[in-house]
């Protein structure tokens, strides 16, 4: 897959530095545009639309990010926009005429979202300040800061005390100050670590540092930017319709499957009949040992709930039949240590068929991990999430773990993260195929509770509701091996 976002942030890197308009020739002297701009600016004084400058400070080579042309000049955006946020709520506010507004929530990079706009009370004293008109640039103070659109509209908006008014003092091109915007916060300069700046207050948006081209160079290097950017969002679509036909075909390759139809069956393999026997016997040895809890039998599967057809030697089973379940533990963040060998895993280290033991870790100590050893993750283990969003059906997410997951870390189930421990007899990998079936997911979700957004799934229900399609063992391991091939000789990414 190519790296759009990378090629996004090297183009806009090589254009505000002028490394892709070499060749243009510069219709006017950057210093005759300087003092243009600093007239207009005293105008703008004059006339009481903005305050006058405390005096300020030469731009230092220190304080710059990156080398520039020659013929251009470093400035701050104080010297080439006049800016100011707009109106801030307030209950109490009785005075003015209603008008539509903007806050943050409706600025995208290069967009507006204006479904759903509020209104609130401007007086006439407040209109000017707080009207957006045609090519303004807006630019977020709170929210995701540093997020800028330019107002393309015809008609007039007001905005919300979040927001920044950046109107130039002569005509330049605001979208090379949008770009200028856009790069700064993928390198972190507005709002990043380190030196990048964390707010952007009016004083820290007056003195932010830009480069400052003549004015047909900063529409030349526009276009550029925007002829490229339109390629790369060609690109984009057809990445994501890649995707997204790999994971139809994914999914259509999990579901024929565990149907059987992947795979050759044999006589040598034995039945299903014969091996879910053998397991019921070892599963009723371990709760005879202790080393599971005892359960009641699980009622026979009627014909009309088995989802699809499968072979003759296959047999439908409950998922409790074949395996047990382990609840995750409610952890304490205040129990909580900086670092150790023992990692709490939570619903955000697991995904689909993966385990991210880097996202946001939390760890315990070794004197809580011996406390809690019976929620210890094992090689084999099948961890499921059963908490999510109900809408997108974004979780029941299955991962076999295996010994390279484990990282020399001790690993401990977390609450709303399951854990399936299979018996004898059952491939744990062929198990996380199945839960993977289109139809048998729908059979789990139709025993989600939760509220209206959230879905969850309860340990009993699973055991007891989600029918999986047990084929001998032999053949349980000839499926999953045939579904590696498949993937790996299709070169398919992200599959694995």
């Amino acid at each position: 897959m190519i790296d759009t976002e990378a090629m996004r942030c090297k183009i806009l890197e090589n254009a505000l530095k002028g490394q892709i308009s070499d060749t243009l020739i510069a219709d006017e002297n950057v210093a005759n545009l300087i003092n243009l701009l600093r007239m207009q600016k005293e105008e703008c004084i004059k006339k009481g639309l903005i305050s006058k400058d405390k005096k300020a400070l030469p731009i230092t080579e220190k304080e710059t990010p990156f080398l520039i042309p020659a013929a251009w000049s470093w400035v701050r955006i104080g010297d080439i926009f006049y800016h100011n946020t707009g109106k801030a709520l307030n209950s109490s506010n009785t005075e003015g005429n209603t008008y539509e507004y903007i806050t943050t929530s409706n600025v995208y990079w290069d967009r507006f979202e204006l479904n759903e706009l509020k209104t609130m009370l401007f007086t006439e004293s407040e209109i000017e300040k707080c009207t957006v008109k045609k090519d303004d640039l807006l630019v977020c103070e709170g929210g995701d800061i540093g997020r800028a659109a330019i107002w393309n509209f015809d008609e007039e908006i007001k905005i919300q005390n979040h927001i920044h008014r950046l109107r130039p003092y002569v005509e330049i091109c605001v979208r090379f100050y949008y770009y200028v915007f856009l790069y700064y916060k993928k390198i972190g300069r507005i709002n990043g670590k380190g030196i990048g700046l964390q707010g952007l207050s009016t004083n820290v948006l007056h003195e932010l540092i830009v480069p400052l081209p003549p004015r047909g160079i900063q529409w030349k290097i526009a276009e550029k930017i925007d002829e490229i950017f339109e390629q790369l969002e060609i690109i984009d679509e057809l990445q994501r319709n890649y995707v997204a036909d790999i994971k139809a075909l994914k999914n259509k390759l999990f579901d024929v499957a565990v149907q059987g139809k992947l795979s050759e069956q044999l006589l040598e393999d034995g039945t299903a009949e014969e091996l879910y026997t053998k397991i019921q016997i070892e599963k009723t040895a371990l709760m005879q040992e202790g080393k599971i809890k005892k359960e009641k039998a699980l009622p026979e599967i009627i014909e009309e709930d088995m989802p699809f057809d499968i072979p003759k030697n296959w047999k439908w089973v409950r998922l409790g039949e074949i395996s047990w379940f382990q609840g995750g533990y409610a952890f304490k963040s205040n129990l909580y240590v900086e670092d150790s060998d023992n990692q709490i895993i939570r619903l955000g280290n697991v995904k689909q068929n993966a385990l991210l033991l880097d996202a946001r870790p939390v760890f315990i100590s070794d004197e809580l991990a011996s406390e809690v050893e019976d929620y210890r993750i094992r090689e084999n283990d099948i961890l499921i999430t059963m908490t999510g969003t109900r809408r997108k059906k974004d979780y029941f997410y299955a991962k076999c773990v295996e010994q390279s997951d484990l990282q020399g870390k001790k690993l401990y189930l977390n609450q709303r993260v399951g854990c399936i421990r299979v018996v004898d007899g059952v491939y744990p990998q062929f198990l996380v195929i199945a839960l993977r079936n289109t139809e048998i997911r729908k059979i789990i979700f139709e025993r989600e509770t939760g509220a209206v957004n959230q879905g969850n799934l309860g340990s009993e229900d699973i055991k007891k509701f989600v029918y999986i399609p047990l084929p001998p063992y032999a053949e349980q391991i000839r499926i999953v091996e045939q579904i590696r091939e498949v993937i790996s000789c299709g070169q398919i990414m992200h599959l694995k």
